[in-house]
């Protein structure tokens, strides 16, 4: 069965009740899945707990840590609005990233795949024995894209990753894709940023992030 899983790290602009409204929306047009959350504060659904206190989107990279993963997962930020049937074409491939919406030829974390084989655990191991050190070296680019955890990981797969698009019909972006209308055939929107699903107004967004 496949495995849903999102990460609330405690502190900042998330909490608990956009982990219910992500978890509801994946019942909606997921049936069967088992919903888990990797976060250091009670969630409503399974908890695995953080065993870091790596700041804001750094926390995903306990993803890849020995265990988390069981069998095949879905892997999901919170500013992310389930909106349509979620299908994957499993046993393609071990692992994959988001195609980045700005610039397609690197990846984004907001959605990833793991086939529940092969982890790449090297990833976790790498960080956590200099995470300062990987902090600083990804806080910021020239451009602006080279940045945040999923430029770590995407070093760590030597720019070698598939991309969940290829496995996963639907993925949208608000600002590219969604802010004038839902694209017909749209499973996730993905908000990657500002404005937030808080920020903005449109009856989609009501009818499917509740």
């Amino acid at each position: 069965m496949l495995s849903v899983i999102c990460v609330l790290r405690s502190g900042g602009t998330y909490d608990a009740s956009w982990v219910e409204k992500l978890k509801n929306g994946c019942e909606r047009h997921l049936p069967k899945h088992v919903f888990n959350c990797l976060s250091d504060v009670p969630v409503p659904c399974n908890r695995i707990p953080l065993e870091h206190d790596w700041p804001s989107w750094w926390s995903k990279i306990e993803l890849f840590r020995e265990g988390v993963i069981d069998g095949p997962t879905l892997y999901l930020d919170l500013d992310t609005i389930v909106v349509g049937k979620i299908e994957i074409l499993r046993n393609s491939v071990d692992f994959a990233m988001l195609q980045s919406f700005w610039k397609p030829d690197m990846v984004g974390s907001g959605v990833m795949y793991f086939s529940g084989d092969n982890v790449p655990t090297n990833v976790y191991t790498k960080f956590a024995k200099q995470p300062k050190a990987y902090i600083a070296h990804h806080e910021r680019h020239a451009d602006g894209t080279y940045v945040g955890d999923q430029a770590f990981i995407w070093d760590c797969m030597k720019h070698e990753v598939p991309r969940i698009n290829d496995y996963l019909p639907g993925i949208k972006s608000y600002k590219m894709h969604c802010h004038r209308r839902l694209p017909s055939d749209a499973s996730l929107v993905c908000f990657h940023g500002r404005p937030r699903i808080t920020e903005v107004d449109h009856d989609w967004v009501r009818e499917n992030w509740k």
